[in-house]
């Protein structure tokens, strides 16, 4: 039933915002009154509405409609983690059947026609990078879960998943699962031996190892050819390896430094002044000043692209806007590091919680975002603040 709840995703309404889920959300949102949220339930809610009356703000000083997504985006995201709050709690099986229904309902709108990825598919390998690939390695866990599969097994398939994923030029999924199934095996092998911060910094430096080996191994053909394209032009721009590849950073990072507390409302307002003090940014951290940088910072459509949902809220909305997907990073890293607390389930929440994080910082916002955004703030209060120490032990692991 909640999987089918979750699936009404597919159904969209309004851009990346709003989905059919929405309505299902808003009728359930005046039930939570009957409930006692905690803390870490209030928490998500408060910055919601704080990032949401500062988009007004930002609305109104730079002229823009009240009901455009970008305004509505932290508002529809309130909607969804109410309705997720009355429907699941702090029941970990519930929750993530509803985020399994919205990863059925996400990939099904990205394989259909008309969907917003579907002018990018070519290959069998652009559905699974545009479209299907994130969505199916959380119904894939979901399913390990339920099937009560072994953990290291669980890590397994993400290993087998990364592999895929790199020959299919999709990096940052392959990134993410490797880097998620090297933490669940660390974690599994040093049990109660090592302290979680060993375990953690051991897997850091061997991550950072990897990062910096790895393009080098792309460039020279060692992984497949559309690694190799896109990492020689990578390397041929100038790109910083702390960037990941992305050329928005410096624009955004210049829009926020000219207006950093109510900043432009939309992208597509950033003044040519800014644009030009973006590039001088670009070439001082190592951007090839020969190279058209500008040209990566719009959209197919000539929307302004600022590539990341943490940045680009603050760009955009200003400094009150980003403290909820700030908020985000800081419970995914929470969760990464407490992912004991979840039981069988921690696979699946280690898995989503590095996906997350990059999102927030390196990807523009996409279809299922939002929701999937509001499960990670349901499941990071489902085992915080209260602590651990004031959970029921049987609650633990369902």
């Amino acid at each position: 039933m909640l999987i089918a709840v979750g699936a009404t995703s597919a159904v969209q309404i309004q851009g990346f915002t709003l989905t059919m889920l929405a309505p299902v959300c808003l009728l359930l949102a005046p039930a939570l009154l009957l409930t006692r949220p905690s803390l870490g339930q209030w928490l998500p809610l408060a910055l919601a509405v704080i990032g949401f009356a500062a988009f007004c703000v930002s609305a109104q000083i730079n002229h823009l409609s009240l009901v455009d997504q970008r305004v509505q985006q932290w508002a529809a995201f309130a909607l969804y983690f109410v309705g997720f709050l009355v429907l699941a709690g702090r029941d970990l099986l519930r929750i993530f059947s509803i985020y399994c229904g919205i990863a059925i309902g996400a990939a099904a709108y990205s394989i259909l026609p008309g969907s917003a990825s579907a002018g990018f598919y070519g290959s069998t390998a652009d559905v699974w990078k545009y479209g299907v690939g994130q969505w199916v390695v959380i119904i894939l866990l979901f399913c390990l879960v339920l099937l009560k599969v072994p953990l290291p097994l669980q890590a397994l398939s993400l290993l087998l998943i990364a592999i895929f994923s790199l020959s299919a030029d999709y990096r940052s999924l392959a990134t993410n699962c490797a880097l998620a199934s090297v933490i669940t095996l660390v974690g599994w092998l040093a049990a109660n031996r090592v302290p979680r911060w060993a375990q953690l910094a051991f897997v850091a430096v061997s991550a950072t190892t990897m990062y910096a080996i790895v393009p080098r191994l792309a460039a020279d053909g060692l992984l497949s050819d559309a690694i190799k394209r896109k990492t020689e032009a990578q390397l041929a721009e100038g790109v910083p390896l702390i960037l990941a590849g992305r050329t928005e950073s410096p624009l955004s990072i210049s829009a926020i430094l000219d207006r950093p507390w109510f900043g432009w409302a939309s992208a597509n307002n950033i003044s040519a002044e800014v644009f030009d003090r973006a590039k001088s940014l670009a070439i001082s951290l190592g951007f090839d000043p020969a190279v058209p940088i500008e040209s990566g910072w719009y959209f197919a459509n000539g929307d302004v692209s600022l590539h990341s949902v943490l940045l680009g809220s603050w760009a955009e909305g200003g400094l009150f806007a980003a403290l909820l997907p700030l908020g985000l990073v800081i419970a995914a890293l929470a969760m990464v590091w407490n992912a004991s607390r979840y039981g069988r389930w921690s696979v699946l929440v280690i898995t989503v919680s590095l996906q997350a994080v990059w999102d927030l910082f390196f990807s523009p916002w996409s279809y299922g975002f939002l929701s999937g955004f509001a499960i990670l703030a349901v499941v990071f209060a489902a085992r915080h603040m209260p602590s651990q120490s004031h959970l029921d032990v049987k609650e633990v692991g369902r």
